[in-house]
């Protein structure tokens, strides 16, 4: 840490003093911020194969790997976790703006979506439970990998429910989570559209429900957004009756797996009140049922449901992602002391990062 940087932590005491604990939690950020590396002086490196280019931990799944071109060692791992219908090669403006902070960054696909639907039937199957399995496998490798290094899962809707599941399963291989139009509580539409479409299913099991009318409808209250994501080829199009009351089941048990998550598990909850998909006022009964000490919830005016799964997030949904996770990674002591004792450590290995308080 510099000088300057000293002085200004000498400050945040007496500007919460002063002004509260808003103002010195804001400048505490951007000391944060400035002992991170500059987004300018990093390459960003995209891998969509990296098993075979080297990473042969990882579980052999689709997978997307972000990381700093330079070879610099990173100082936390995020594990972005996509929604229905999308890959993790959506996560893609995110991640580039996380690498650029000092993170490594993992995003798979989840089984039946992405890269899996080119796959031969019988694994192309969508399958949430074996995609959590993946998911945790994925939790794993990044520890086997970076042992020393905190791992942050980051999922909306449908991700957010899976990065539940999995917080609930490992709790000891993730240092928090970030939930973004956590998928809890379906809204339910009698349009005649598609009161229509869902007769048409009934009377036809195994058609293929057409997605596109309603990504373009309820996806995002930005037509850009909505647009972006018809336009991906990766983005699947078309699902089953059988996959349709898959998705809503894991959907209405999400829930029941909030109560799980430790106590000292810090986690951010990102919702947009004009969400089209899902209930917001789910998040009431999520923060109800969250034992967290270590609460953060950012209500988003005039936002829909797509919010961090494109290349246009908002300026103001993307620094609040990033300067919570900022201000959750662990010092370098806390760091040293989650890993084994058996393991050594030089300090030119380790980057002193800023200790500060929530935001």
């Amino acid at each position: 840490m510099t000088m300057f940087n000293r002085q200004l932590c000498f400050g945040i005491k007496n500007l919460k003093k002063t002004f509260g604990a808003a103002a010195a939690a804001f400048f505490s950020t951007l000391i944060s911020f400035q002992s991170l590396p500059a987004i300018a002086q990093c390459q960003v490196e995209r891998d969509d194969a990296p098993l075979e280019h080297g990473m042969t931990n990882l579980p052999n799944i689709p997978i997307c790997v972000w990381r700093n071109k330079k070879e610099v060692k990173p100082q936390a791992i995020a594990i972005a976790v996509h929604g229905m219908v999308m890959h993790g090669g959506v996560y893609d403006h995110l991640a580039n703006e996380l690498v650029g902070l000092g993170f490594e960054v993992y995003a798979q696909d989840l089984r039946g979506y992405g890269r899996w639907q080119f796959q031969p039937s019988s694994k192309s199957v969508l399958s949430y439970k074996a995609s959590l399995e993946d998911l945790k496998a994925l939790v794993r490798a990044a520890h086997n990998e970076h042992p020393d290094l905190p791992v942050f899962l980051i999922g909306e809707s449908m991700g957010a429910g899976l990065s539940l599941r999995a917080a609930e399963a490992i709790p000891d291989e993730i240092s928090g989570l970030v939930l973004s139009s956590p998928a809890l509580k379906r809204r339910n539409y009698c349009e005649p559209e598609m009161v229509k479409d869902v007769a048409a299913l009934f009377a036809n099991p195994v058609r293929q429900f057409d997605m596109v009318p309603y990504i373009r409808k309820f996806a995002s209250e930005d037509p850009v957004i909505a647009q972006e994501t018809i336009e991906d080829p990766m983005v699947r199009k078309t699902l089953s009756l059988r996959e349709l009351l898959t998705t809503a089941s894991v959907i209405r048990s999400n829930i029941n797996h909030v109560k799980n998550i430790p106590a000292d598990m810090p986690v951010l909850v990102i919702q947009g009140d004009h969400d089209r998909m899902l209930q917001q006022n789910a998040v009431v009964t999520l923060l109800k049922k969250l034992k967290s000490t270590d609460q953060t919830v950012r209500w988003l005016p005039g936002k829909g449901h797509v919010l961090i799964e494109t290349a246009h997030i908002d300026p103001t949904t993307l620094f609040t992602v990033k300067s919570w996770l900022v201000g959750h990674l662990p010092s370098v002591a806390e760091r040293i002391a989650k890993v084994s004792t058996k393991a050594k450590y030089h300090q030119s290995d380790l980057v002193e990062l800023s200790s500060i308080g929530n935001y």
